[in-house]
């Protein structure tokens, strides 16, 4: 792993914020986005700072190749919680440890199509992948956040799936900047990537040649 920069100095103190004001960390792959505040959520729940620790993550792959899952919902969600569980793995929390955590509804995940009509109160409220979420979809989240609890929204605007063109991270991002609305958002760039020397090699690359294509 790389050495953090200043914009992942200034994402944990967002994260820290005691007030509770929610954040929003978008940009490059490879940052350290989801890393960071999975991290601030194995703090939390050692110290029980929060109640329980609330993870969704939009139920969109890549590329259609998974088709219709079968089996619960937690069964379902088996294929996206698992980079998720890797970063919990990451900062010492074990998947036996994890599956106690659930067990104890300390630690929950859910599907966005779920979470309609429901309140989270004392809870660290996680979104990965928010690129491959519509507008309406994430209205739908942010007004799900109870008496004191923080929200994180994590995504890479430039990985948005191609099968999920209308992606509402951008607007969302851009209506908290045209409200002055008091949300942390910090913006990472290649120059913030953690992962490796290859990853950042080919992201760099990636950029400019989707920069240079739409000149």
């Amino acid at each position: 792993m790389l050495k953090p920069t200043k914009t992942h100095e200034l994402y944990d103190l967002a994260l820290y914020d005691r007030k509770n004001m929610p954040v929003v960390a978008y940009g490059s792959a490879g940052t350290g986005k989801t890393y960071g505040a999975i991290g601030r959520a194995v703090s939390w729940l050692e110290t029980n700072r929060k109640s329980r620790v609330v993870i969704a993550r939009p139920n969109v792959s890549f590329a259609d190749t998974n088709g219709f899952l079968p089996g619960t919902e937690r069964e379902k969600l088996e294929p996206w919680i698992r980079p998720l569980q890797q970063n919990f793995i990451e900062h010492g929390i074990g998947i036996r440890h994890q599956e106690d955590l659930e067990k104890n509804h300390r630690l929950q995940y859910y599907m966005l199509e779920h979470i309609q009509g429901l309140t989270w109160d004392d809870s660290l409220i996680i979104v990965d992948e928010c690129q491959n979420m519509s507008f309406e979809q994430i209205k739908v989240l942010v007004t799900r956040v109870g008496e004191y609890s923080k929200l994180v929204l994590c995504g890479d605007i430039a990985q948005t799936s191609p099968l999920f063109k209308n992606s509402g991270l951008a607007r969302f991002i851009d209506m908290v900047g045209r409200y002055n609305l008091p949300v942390h958002t910090i913006h990472f760039t290649v120059d913030d990537v953690l992962r490796s020397e290859t990853c950042k090699m080919f992201i760099q690359a990636f950029e400019e040649e989707e920069h240079d294509r739409s000149i």
